[in-house]
């Protein structure tokens, strides 16, 4: 059997998968991982007629929430309504098990609102699996994969082809493409204090034999490490000497389909904020002896750190841990903010030295994961590898972390893979940058790679401003539709969603009148110069606050038809409010583009306030010494707004030289 999965591997003696038990028919797609890229990848190609299979270790732990009780937030959130726009599975799955949703960072514009929502981690599981399960063309078997058929072939350009897959059991299950999202599980072990344990997630096995057959066809591999948090009972804590925040009334869903969540305001479920304090980095300090994770070299998640590298890398100061709920009826509750992976004993005594926790009972200690990754770079942005034709890779193995960033990558391989079997013209499903954060994920790994678990932010895309979360599917489904991946439910909803808002800025920019008739109508103070502004202009004016039932009862005759309509007309202002910007922002990406040539003169000060960077940026900028503004903009970290600022410093410094 051993020498059989180096065949496999290899593609070497075809003829001797004969002796094996061989699955009968042939597969479009086979999706090997039932977590949330394997989840929206296996959705994604049945949803378009693909013959699909969906391979994994235990059909009861398809769409588990292995980390945190949550979905989306800031940037993740963006990703979520994409992935929705596109007809995907997670978005609608929160709208019906959800505990707690609040739109976070609603002191900024609407363009980098964070949706995000606490999630009943039995009930979205349960959504899932419902979904999965009564998908057309979705077959789901619980099985282990130890290897990957590759055959020869002289007609791509890869010369080899992914043919099926090598079941544990000895079984060969033959398929046009392959989709592989291993999440965590690759190689994985978990680590608590020095105690280590061959996991991907406590208690479920590894994909061990997949990993070495990886490496094996001479893919480029990393190691990297996340890790999570202890769970603490909610009957052991102190709740009163906690603050406590209650989710937004009313919830935001995240599917465009829905206008409302499954509960009430009233319903939600609060979440509460408690602080560390100076005995937590004592203790962490106290005991790097007996932490393996924390002292390895592997790299772990920078934006979501553990509790031990926050307290090596800010000292003394005082961090945040909000106590989340896992489920209506789930005993326990999640700490975000400690994930630490400290022996089961230091854990208790770290939890007991945060306010509020001073008797918390510690049910399950947080343990580190440790696992491989694919280099991203061996991708095409489809998420098809470019050394085997028909293999494509999503998810945590491809170097990001979290759900959203998973589910992203998800729909887009398995659309593909879907896509490469059924569309004969060669279409492939690609969303630039200018199109969605999507766009942004996959540009972002497979032209930079990633050293470290990638997280999605709103400062890594260029065009944020018409990037924003409430037009996603204006961006998207119609795209998705073309290409098969959306329903014909979905689509025609988008339809009356578009017509909807098309009619509505039609009908307020046909209402022109000077500005002061305006100002005056609607009780505000009169400006120097009366010029010509159509209802449209007047609402995207930000400092006048100027709501679209405010223009309603103004001109009931033209717009009442709005009034029943509380989705458009909220979409309506955020249109308004951003048409000024993102035409402004197109010009600024304009004019970074016809500069990218430019010089960076050698001797600028990148620690010079006129400049405004973060010290990331500073650090990364001062080491690299880029040469060219389209050099400063490839390198991973430095946002577009600062490129935009280097331009403008280089430009501003020629013009005073040459005077």
């Amino acid at each position: 059997m051993q020498h059989l999965r180096q065949c496999a591997i290899l593609g070497l003696a075809r003829s001797r998968f004969n002796s094996t038990k061989t699955h009968g028919n042939l597969y479009d797609v086979v999706v090997i991982g039932g977590g949330h890229a394997g989840t929206e990848a296996c959705a994604a190609a049945a949803r378009m007629g693909a013959r699909t299979l969906l391979l994994t270790h235990k059909l009861e732990t398809i769409g588990e929430m292995s980390c945190n009780p949550s979905f989306g937030g800031i940037g993740k959130g963006h990703l979520m309504r994409e992935v929705d726009a596109l007809d995907g599975v997670c978005a609608r799955c929160c709208d019906v098990s959800g505990v707690h949703y609040k739109v976070l960072n609603k002191r900024r514009g609407p363009a980098v609102w964070g949706p995000r929502a606490q999630i009943d981690r039995q009930l979205y599981k349960r959504a899932v699996q419902q979904n999965l399960f009564n998908t057309a063309n979705l077959e789901i078997r619980a099985a282990a994969v130890d290897n990957l058929l590759i055959e020869p072939d002289e007609n791509t350009q890869s010369g080899a082809r992914c043919g099926g897959v090598l079941l544990e059991n000895g079984e060969l299950v033959r398929s046009r493409t392959v989709v592989l999202t291993t999440g965590t599980f690759l190689r994985a072990h978990i680590n608590i204090g020095l105690e280590v344990r061959p996991a991907g997630r406590i208690g479920d096995a590894p994909a061990k034999a997949l990993g070495e057959a990886l490496n094996t066809l001479g893919f480029r591999m990393g190691r990297l490490k996340t890790g999570t948090p202890p769970r603490i009972a909610r009957s052991s804590v102190d709740f009163s000497r906690l603050q406590k925040h209650d989710g937004d009334d009313p919830p935001t869903p995240f599917s465009f389909l829905n206008r409302d969540v499954w509960l009430s305001a009233s319903e939600q479920m609060p979440c509460y904020l408690t602080y560390t304090t100076p005995r937590v980095n004592e203790i962490v300090q106290n005991n790097l002896h007996v932490n393996r994770h924390v002292t390895e070299e592997v790299t772990g998640p920078r934006y979501c750190p553990s509790i031990e590298s926050k307290v090596l890398r800010f000292g003394p100061k005082v961090h945040q841990v909000w106590l989340e709920p896992e489920g209506f009826d789930s005993p326990l509750c999640y700490p975000q903010g400690i994930s630490c992976t400290l022996p089961h004993a230091q854990q208790v005594e770290l939890v007991r030295a945060i306010a509020g926790l001073e008797h918390a009972e510690v049910v399950q200690p947080g343990y580190g994961v440790e696992y491989d990754f694919i280099d991203p770079r061996e991708l095409y942005p489809t998420l098809e590898t470019k050394r085997v034709t028909g293999l494509f890779f999503a998810g945590q193995l491809n170097g990001t972390t979290g759900y959203e960033e998973a589910a992203a990558q998800g729909i887009i391989a398995g659309a593909n893979a879907a896509g490469k079997t059924l569309h004969t013209d060669g279409r492939q499903l690609n969303i630039s940058r200018t199109e969605g954060y999507i766009g942004v994920l996959i540009d972002d790994l497979t032209s930079l790679g990633t050293n470290e678990p990638y997280r999605m932010f709103t400062s890594r895309a260029e065009f944020r401003l018409s990037l924003r979360p409430d037009n996603a599917d204006m961006r998207l489904t119609q795209k998705g539709y073309d290409f098969g991946l959306v329903s014909e439910q979905r689509y025609q909803h988008f339809q009356q969603t578009e017509n909807k808002l098309k009619a509505g800025i039609e009908a307020l920019r046909g209402l022109q009148k000077h500005s002061n008739f305006w100002r005056q109508a609607l009780h505000l103070p009169q400006s120097k110069a009366s010029i010509p502004k159509s209802a449209f202009d007047m609402l995207g004016v930000p400092a006048d606050n100027i709501a679209v039932d405010d223009l309603i009862n103004l001109c009931p005759d033209e717009l009442g038809w709005l009034r029943d309509d509380g989705d458009i007309a909220a979409r309506l202002k955020i249109e308004a409010l951003y048409a000024f910007f993102v035409d402004e922002q197109q010009r600024d990406v304009e004019d970074v583009r016809r500069e990218e040539r430019l010089c960076i003169p050698a001797n600028i000060d990148y620690f010079s306030k006129s400049l405004s960077l973060s010290n990331e940026e500073r650090q990364k900028l001062a080491l690299i010494q880029p040469q060219t503004i389209a050099a400063a903009s490839r390198i991973q970290g430095v946002t577009p707004s600062t490129i935009l600022r280097i331009l403008k410093h280089v430009k501003k410094s020629e013009a005073l030289q040459a005077l």
